[in-house]
């Protein structure tokens, strides 16, 4: 018996086929591994994709394999990490060895029939040996024009995005020396969302899923493993009437497109909406193919003209999938039902878009309604939760002047959201982990604990041997990716209002984790500062976990 342990698949598949090779073939590996291949094919493919067209059939005809070949190359054409220049160079590769390969071929059988005195001359050979001139196998996929009009014709219509225009400015242009001004429409980019959720379900496989139930639920312990084992949904009426429905998780965040510009990089920010699906295995949300886009406008717009303006068309749409949207597919008719579950975004996008005052006023929790003056005083007391009649009730306040917006933290807009039949922003409970933890309270926490120990000489910790301790440890294979650099400085850590660490929010949970590992050996289990760690590491682990059970939230 193998007494071998291996953390990764591929290991363990060379240990097979190398050294146990009599156990066993090595063609169930690869029937294994071509079904697991396929589960994680992208959801969006059309429904004429089935699985028969990736098994081994030897009765395909040349436009079934023109099909397969063309589908597979879109594929990589969708991957934006993969460049254009390298998917033409791979097809122009692929073609000159089809060419090389079937002349090569045509060869032999030519011969092969000459010296079985077969007659070159007959009609029927001629027909078989031409067989062999005939290939054109990438005339689909050969530029990108080619490839959408294969797509158009193997699902239909694609999602088209859609220019809005919200307003305009005048703006001063100079042309040979002469100041012109020319207005300037300020718009913004939409995909629209029914258009998206019909060509995601076209796939029958697809549609499947939303009748599946992929919660694992115990008898002795209740878990929370997604959004269907909450509260919400079992109270939900919309959600007792149809359980089915599509639930979509909306993102807001902003990204800088231009750096080259350096310091005019912020006028080419964008903010960026996409959604995910919840009903969805974690197998297929857990890959960038997932999410999907559907609003791209300039930061300076959407500070111009506010989030509600520019939401209007989703929230359109959205109001007519609470309704239920029918589509036929072939003869088989499917209705689109979804609803808004979630939104979640960083502090700044998430208090703008939901109509509350930044999170530097009084009020400035969207959750509780706490004030600053009472945290400071006494963090841990508890606040009412702010709840729809309280929002309600303080909204119709500010808009006709009975209180000022910073008696409780709301705007006069209000925000669109609350439009929608089933979403509520004070019922939102999603925050946002990465920015919350992974850019806020990790990095400011780690900052200071690490610049406590080295200004109290604790064990002789200095700035030389943190990054040493943090190049040299081992993470482990599968964290390669997020090791934390090496970048501590004694700036960072002797000012830290002045100089921030700079990792990402996976490398700041690495540190996190690692922290212990790193320094324990250095600081006594009785410091202060490294139980407040600890505890630290246990709220990430429990917001990370994708199953809470309600053991872990008691604690």
């Amino acid at each position: 018996m193998c007494t071998m342990r291996y953390h990764h698949f591929t290991s363990l598949k060379r240990r097979i086929t190398e050294k146990h090779k009599r156990s066993i073939s090595t063609k169930t590996l690869s029937a294994d591994v071509s079904t697991q291949h396929f589960y994680e094919m992208p959801v969006y493919q059309a429904e004429e994709i089935h699985d028969d067209e990736f098994e081994d059939d030897d009765n395909k005809t040349i436009e079934e394999i023109m099909q397969i070949i063309s589908v597979s190359i879109c594929r990589l054409a969708a991957d934006s990490g993969l460049p254009r220049c390298k998917i033409m160079e791979a097809i122009n590769i692929c073609e000159n060895v089809v060419n090389h390969l079937t002349t090569y071929l045509e060869k032999c059988t030519v011969s092969f029939l000459q010296c079985n005195n077969v007659d070159l001359r007959n009609s029927t050979t001629l027909s078989f040996i031409n067989k062999f001139r005939c290939l054109n196998l990438f005339k689909n996929i050969k530029s990108k024009m080619s490839q959408q009009k294969f797509l158009k014709s193997l699902v239909g219509n694609l999602p088209r995005p859609v220019e809005k225009c919200v307003g305009s400015r005048t703006v001063v242009r100079h042309s040979n020396g002469i100041s012109k001004a020319v207005t300037v429409n300020d718009t913004f980019v939409y995909i629209p969302i029914i258009e998206t959720l019909k060509m995601i379900f076209r796939n029958p496989k697809t549609r499947n899923i939303l009748s599946e139930n992929h919660d694992t639920e115990t008898t002795c312990i209740k878990e929370y493993g997604s959004f269907e084992s909450g509260e919400t949904f079992g109270s939900c009426i919309f959600f007792k009437q149809h359980p089915n429905a599509i639930r979509l998780s909306i993102y807001e965040d902003d990204v800088e497109l231009g750096n080259a510009f350096s310091s005019r990089a912020g006028k080419n920010k964008i903010s960026n909406f996409c959604f995910k699906i919840q009903n969805f295995p974690d197998k297929w949300n857990s890959t960038p193919k997932s999410i999907f886009p559907v609003i791209y406008a300039l930061s300076s717009t959407t500070k111009k003209h506010g989030f509600n303006k520019i939401m209007e068309p989703s929230i359109a749409d959205l109001k007519q999938l609470q309704t239920g949207v029918d589509v036929f597919y072939g003869n088989e008719k499917f209705q689109l039902r979804a609803t808004v579950t979630i939104f979640c975004g960083d502090t700044l996008a998430a208090h703008d878009i939901f109509g509350l005052l930044g999170p530097s006023a009084t009020y400035f929790c969207r959750i509780c309604t706490i004030d600053r003056p009472s945290f400071q005083k006494t963090p841990t007391t508890k606040f009412p939760h702010r709840t729809i009649e309280w929002y309600d009730a303080n909204l119709y306040a500010v808009q006709n002047a009975l209180i000022k917006p910073a008696e409780c933290g709301l705007k006069s807009t209000g925000s669109i959201l609350n439009e929608l039949a089933n979403f509520h922003v004070t019922t939102n409970w999603a925050l946002d982990v990465m920015h919350d933890l992974g850019e806020g309270i990790i990095p400011l926490t780690l900052q200071l604990v690490l610049g406590r120990y080295v200004k109290q000489k604790v064990a002789g910790l200095t700035k030389d041997y943190i990054n040493h301790r943090i190049s040299t440890f081992n993470y482990g294979y599968v964290e390669r990716k997020n090791r934390p650099s090496a970048n501590i400085t004694n700036d960072m850590l002797f000012k830290p209002n002045q100089h921030k660490m700079r990792q990402t929010a996976a490398q700041y949970f690495l540190f996190l984790r690692a922290f212990p590992f790193l320094f324990g050996h250095k600081v006594s289990s009785e410091c202060e500062l490294m139980q407040m760690i600890g505890h630290l590491i246990n709220i990430s682990r429990i917001l990370l976990s994708p199953t809470v059970s309600e053991d872990m939230l008691i604690w």
